[in-house]
C-alpha cells in the first residue's frame, strides 16, 4: 500500500529546502520528498511506496526545525 501526503509550509530558499529534504530522507528512508518553492503554499510532497506517510511525524520534524507545516487537503 502506498500513500502520498501534501503539506503547506513556510519553507523559503533552496538551502532550507535541501536541508529539510536531507533530514527527511535520513528520518524516513524509502520516502520520496520534494518541496515546490515556486508554489504560494511552499508545498511539501511526501510519498511512501511501502506504507503510510505519518503526517504527524513530518509536521513534528519541520516544527522542531522552526518551520510551519500543516496537511493540505486536496
Amino acid at each position: 500500500m502506498s500513500s502520498v501526503e501534501i503539506f503547506k509550509t513556510n519553507v523559503s530558499g533552496k538551502r532550507n529546502a535541501l536541508y529539510l529534504i536531507g533530514e527527511m530522507n535520513a528520518m524516513f528512508p524509502g520516502h520520496k520528498v520534494s518541496i515546490d518553492l515556486d508554489d504560494k503554499d511552499k508545498v511539501l510532497r511526501v510519498e511512501n511506496h511501502k506504507g503510510k506517510v505519518r503526517s504527524s511525524d513530518v509536521i513534528k520534524l519541520l516544527e522542531q526545525r522552526n518551520f510551519r507545516c500543516e496537511v493540505l487537503n486536496y
